[in-house]
């Protein structure tokens, strides 16, 4: 994070490709190796590295492709990537995300259906609001989502595994959710208590 003034430069477009697909697609067995490409090409802009600092499943989605390039900062280009709301932290800057970018990270598709404009959100892998909520997110990464990561990929390597809605990620990923939400809520006031005592 840099101190800095804010300042109003336009966010640079960074997502060429259209996610939008006509009714009745149907991804091949190609597809998913398109997803890559255009995953990979996003992560070699420096701002977009920002995604494993994030944790979660984007970590998990970047970190194979970003291996030992960690950023620990923000980017060159922070000026025209940084979260310039009129709510945003006055005092630093630090790279943020558009939803074209988060999209093209987790392989979001829309996809029309047969009424007019309408269309169906589809896609490789949960979005970070979809993981969040889910029964896996224990505010780290465990064995658990390891497994449940590297069998979704082995599935969609072998064809056996498709483009999901997100009424199925979050049946999918439903597991524990109620005592994952339990878990996480003593954490934080245990926290709490203990940040009050110093």
């Amino acid at each position: 994070m840099f101190n800095t003034a804010h300042t109003s430069i336009p966010r640079p477009i960074s997502v060429f490709e259209s996610n939008r697909r006509p009714y009745g697609w149907q991804p091949d067995k190609y597809e998913y190796m398109d997803y890559e490409r255009r995953r990979n090409r996003l992560l070699k802009l420096p701002h977009v590295r920002v995604a494993v600092a994030q944790g979660g499943i984007l970590w998990r989605i970047c970190k194979q492709e970003l291996a030992s390039d960690i950023p620990s900062g923000p980017s060159i280009d922070v000026h025209f990537f940084a979260d310039m709301s009129s709510d945003a932290p006055r005092n630093y800057v630090f790279d943020t995300l558009s939803q074209e970018e988060i999209d093209t990270l987790c392989g979001v598709y829309h996809v029309l259906t047969d009424r007019g404009e309408q269309t169906t959100i589809l896609s490789w892998w949960p979005t970070p609001h979809l993981w969040t909520t889910s029964g896996l997110d224990m505010g780290y990464w465990t064995h658990s989502n390891e497994q449940v990561f590297q069998s979704r990929l082995r599935k969609i390597r072998e064809g056996e595994a498709t483009l999901l809605t997100a009424r199925k990620w979050k049946g999918d990923l439903k597991f524990y959710k109620n005592q994952t939400r339990k878990f996480i809520g003593g954490v934080d006031r245990e926290c709490v208590a203990l940040v009050s005592l110093l």
